[in-house]
């Protein structure tokens, strides 16, 4: 084998099945009859023929092969001298793995609930938005369930409720095939409550990490965490102008939704929304027996982290004062005069945002880090309680991180965990319940592209009942 010469895998260095493989040449004795060709097993140049070949004129360069019909391995490619066997390299044994069998269009969810409905009124909830991966047209059929509820062939389920509640929601169940054969089904509840009847409302804050893009099927996973996490009402941000209205659709809720990065997600109807000069939007969430409340989302200005400012030198004196002063700090002050005229009219009122900023009620003596961070302290002077914070006095205990599932390190240092994303609330709300949501086992960076969580920041998220 010449040592001047050398051969390499350089793209996929991972292969999986159906891939195609780059090869990386250098030589010293260059040739316009030198090649590459690829064996399998142990045999060597010369037994037999190559299973794939090209040739490779020039001192060095790159040569695609083929390789999208070769399954398993291992194999080795060569580089070989003047149309002939003579070894100049060869690549380290390589293999491909399996490739993942294809997933078959189906429905995003098995069982959902539906948005309560009171006694003898109308039932109307569609399921076809919910069919993901389609191969042709779908229709929808009823299986089983309660004789009061139907679904057409779009997945438009219909009905009348029974005049008097139900102690459990009623039961439907669905079929759902498309033209290529594939089926799958799904069972629904539909509660059927009185219209004055306690309510709760889970109510989540959540970044979709730029629409989700990083992550395959973004959608299907977002309507998976949406349905199957029970979320009633959702601030959304980086939704890249789009996102609350295409889940909505999905869904067959109701969305507010910016051209930028903030939108609002709710299963009940929206009215009254109020797009300040902010990137932010209120709106009030119309709820059964002429109830409402009022629910803020937002997405403060990121510019200046302040943990990176304090990862990286500065003292606690120095990032609160640049925080006062900052982009983000004055958003704060905006939104906490905003939301301030909400809570002096006495309607419940709630604010699920990304602040970009830590909490005062982390940062403090008992964590060893204590810092008056601008934001959250502006919001709690406006008269809002943090819900996990509530929920979970000791920030010791529970930190409550939504920054970051995914990022873990920043550059040689660890990426700062913090509790970023926050739901606040002031009114007549009772809190059952806060915490932080990120479904699964994510990957950290880069490795995030098949985490069943379709985000890089974790949810945050709380249940009230008014």
């Amino acid at each position: 084998m010449a040592t001047g010469s050398t051969l390499a895998l350089s793209t996929p260095t991972n292969p999986a099945e159906g891939d195609k493989l780059t090869f990386h040449w250098t030589t010293d004795a260059p040739d316009a009859k030198n090649w590459v060709g690829v064996y399998d097993g142990t045999r060597l140049p010369g037994t037999g023929s190559s299973l794939l070949w090209k040739y490779t004129p020039g001192a060095s360069g790159d040569v695609q092969l083929d390789t999208s019909a070769l399954t398993g391995g291992p194999y080795t490619a060569y580089l070989l001298a003047k149309d002939g066997y003579g070894i100049l390299a060869q690549t380290a044994p390589f293999s491909f793995r399996p490739k993942p069998a294809p997933v078959r269009p189906h429905l995003a969810v098995d069982a959902l609930t539906a948005t309560p409905v009171a006694p003898g009124a109308a039932v109307g909830v569609k399921l076809g938005g919910l069919w993901v991966r389609a191969a042709g047209a779908v229709t929808f059929r009823r299986t089983g369930g309660v004789s009061w509820l139907s679904v057409s062939s779009a997945g438009q389920v219909t009905g009348t409720a029974p005049a008097t509640a139900l102690a459990d929601p009623a039961v439907l169940t669905v079929e759902a095939k498309d033209t290529a054969g594939n089926t799958d089904t799904l069972t629904l509840l539909v509660p059927v409550q009185a219209a004055g009847a306690p309510l709760r409302l889970k109510v989540a804050a959540w970044n979709l990490a730029n629409a989700g893009a990083a992550f395959t099927d973004p959608v299907e996973k977002q309507l998976r965490v949406i349905l199957t996490q029970g979320l009633d009402v959702l601030a959304l941000q980086e939704t890249a102008g789009t996102a609350a209205q295409t889940l909505a659709t999905a869904l067959g809720w109701y969305a507010q939704q910016t051209a930028g990065s903030v939108g609002i997600l709710s299963r009940y109807p929206l009215a009254a929304a109020t797009t300040p000069a902010l990137p932010a939007v209120g709106v009030t969430v119309q709820l059964p027996g002429g109830r409402s409340a009022r629910l803020w989302g937002a997405h403060l200005d990121e510019t200046g982290y302040g943990p990176y400012a304090i990862q990286d030198g500065q003292t606690a004196t120095q990032v609160a004062a640049a925080e006062a002063a900052s982009t983000r700090g004055q958003q704060a002050t905006a939104l906490a005069t905003a939301v301030k005229a909400d809570i002096a009219t006495g309607v419940p009122v709630l604010l699920a945002a990304g602040l970009a900023s830590p909490s005062h009620l982390d940062w403090t003596a008992a964590t060893g880090r204590p810092l008056n961070w601008p934001v959250t302290v502006a919001l709690q002077n406006a008269g809002l309680t943090d819900a996990y914070r509530a929920a979970h006095p000791d920030p010791v205990a529970f930190p409550g991180a939504t920054w970051s599932p995914t990022r873990k390190q920043r550059g040689s240092k660890p990426e700062p965990q913090d509790r970023i994303d926050q739901v606040q609330y002031a009114g007549p709300l009772t809190l059952v319940e806060a915490h932080t949501l990120a479904t699964g086992r994510p990957q950290p960076d880069p490795a995030v592209t098949g985490n069943e969580w379709p985000s890089d920041t974790a949810a945050a998220v709380a249940t009230f009942t008014l």
